[in-house]
């Protein structure tokens, strides 16, 4: 597609304006949640080192351990075995949230449902940014919406027809956004929003990977994506079931009172 975009004789790699966009729109986001929420970015602020510390920590280990890299490449991210995992991170980010909300009294789906909101907008654009240089991309298609990747600058070059595996994963991030904002918005309990875009989220995931073309560490017949995805999608149905169960329990109580 475009992977550079050229801007009075400047060259920018489309992904990462792509990127830009995404964390300015997902910052625009979260202040405006919070701001209806009545929440204090307080808590975040003071605690924003701790939380991508971790964060990046967990996305080597796991990028390492994914990809069986050697263990002395752990700190040498930007070389030959460098790289980060999307889904290290992430369980890194929420195991340092819940254990910084334990620590100073916050309520962790109150800032589930926040961050998830503000991720999810950033995930668009990201997986438009994928989009347009070309990484990510899928597999041979026969429907009329295959798209090629003839551009030399592409991640990957191709005229064979391919689905648009990034484009699907971008539209249905934005619709589940949407869902989330109706929920966010009608509902006075927290953690729905977010618990349902962790699970959406995840099982797209795992369903679109099943389209993708490009290579991944594999572990049986799933990519190791897949796996993470499943793991997420069994926690947030499992949350789900939680809330329900004590709904009916508070429920069950005011009728004995």
């Amino acid at each position: 597609m475009w992977p550079i975009l050229e801007i009075a004789g400047m060259r920018f790699p489309t992904y990462n304006l792509a990127l830009v966009i995404g964390v300015i729109a997902g910052l625009a986001v979260l202040f405006l949640a919070a701001r209806r929420k009545r929440v204090a970015l307080q808590f975040l602020a003071d605690n924003l080192i701790t939380l991508v510390a971790i964060t990046f920590l967990f996305s080597r280990l796991v990028e390492v351990w994914i990809n069986k890299y050697p263990l002395m490449s752990i700190p040498f991210f930007w070389q030959e075995n460098g790289g980060f995992s999307f889904y290290g991170g992430l369980v890194g980010f929420f195991f340092a949230l819940f254990i910084l909300c334990r620590k100073y009294g916050e309520n962790f789906f109150v800032w589930l449902d926040l961050i998830s909101l503000s991720a999810t907008i950033a995930i668009v654009f990201h997986h438009l940014g994928t989009f347009l240089s070309g990484v990510a991309y899928g597999t041979p298609t026969v429907l009329f919406w295959g798209v090629t990747f003839t551009n030399p600058d592409s991640a990957v070059l191709t005229t064979l027809p391919i689905h648009p595996v990034q484009l699907y994963a971008a539209l249905l991030a934005l619709i589940f956004f949407g869902v989330a904002v109706f929920i966010s918005k009608h509902t006075y309990t927290a953690g729905k929003a977010g618990i349902f875009l962790l699970l959406t989220l995840s099982l797209s995931d795992f369903l679109l990977d099943f389209l993708r073309g490009d290579s991944a560490p594999m572990f049986g017949f799933l990519r190791a994506s897949q796996y993470f995805a499943l793991a997420f999608a069994a926690i947030a149905a499992a949350l789900i079931f939680k809330m329900k169960h004590e709904k009916i329990s508070a429920s069950s109580n005011e009728l004995n009172i």
